[in-house]
């Protein structure tokens, strides 16, 4: 299985194309995790199981992954930071993107 994102109910082609690989499921339970539990980590959590956002969310999700980021550097081989490192910038970059409409739910799972 793998982990990504998609906006829920999409009204346009934008939103109907709209998706962010984020990890398999192996690459996730084995690199994101730990990072998630360790810290503690309240939305990264749900990512694994599937976790409805919204625009307000965004922010908080955010500030999750750059925590990520950081214990990876220290705890996590340098192959498998770079995969995770990339994966992160690119849901800085495109998760924001998801909201042009302000009702937008999306989902992440």
């Amino acid at each position: 299985m793998t982990i990504g994102v998609f906006i829920l109910n999409p009204q346009n082609e934008f939103e109907k194309n709209f998706y962010i690989p984020i990890a398999t499921e192996s690459f996730f339970n084995e690199c994101w995790l730990p990072a998630i539990e360790s810290i503690g980590l309240q939305w990264s959590e749900l990512f694994s199981i599937g976790v409805d956002i919204e625009k307000e969310n965004v922010a908080d999700i955010i500030e999750e992954l750059i925590q990520i980021k950081e214990w990876a550097r220290k705890n996590v081989h340098e192959e498998h930071q770079n995969k995770l490192f990339e994966r992160i910038k690119i849901l800085q970059e495109k998760l924001p993107q998801a909201f042009r409409r302000k009702d937008a739910v999306v989902f992440i799972g």
